[in-house]
């Protein structure tokens, strides 16, 4: 399991596998450091929270200073216990990664493959 996932969220690879996602709203950002949340998607169906899973699970800590570009998207993860984690999301074209940032840690980010570009660009843009 990823850092990401560990410390961002808590779980094991095991839980998250049993479905504790239980939403993943998406909005266009608006400023590092929060999530706006005048969402324009919702997921709650397995396919794509799966998709969110993977991303989430799967992503690597890249090393070093950050210095990013204002974000594209804000993301919301909710579990089922109703427990809110926000993060930015820059959605990078298919056959490139994407990059993913805690809100409440603007200094670190995690890359998603390439692989999983393409079904995140699909559910974004549906």
């Amino acid at each position: 399991m990823s850092l990401l996932a560990t410390v961002v969220l808590g779980y094991t690879d095991e839980e998250l596998a049993i479905g504790k996602l239980a939403k993943v709203n998406i909005s266009n950002s608006v400023e590092f450091g929060s999530v706006h949340t005048a969402f324009m998607k919702g997921y709650e169906d397995e396919a794509s929270l799966n998709i969110f899973h993977e991303g989430m699970t799967t992503a690597v800590r890249n090393e070093g200073i950050v210095n990013m570009a204002a974000p594209q998207l804000d993301v919301e993860i909710v579990d089922t216990a109703g427990n809110q984690y926000g993060f930015h999301l820059w959605l990078g074209e298919i056959g490139q990664k994407s990059t993913l940032m805690n809100v409440k840690d603007t200094h670190t980010i995690f890359s998603i493959s390439e692989d999983l570009t393409a079904p995140l660009r699909s559910l974004v843009q549906e």
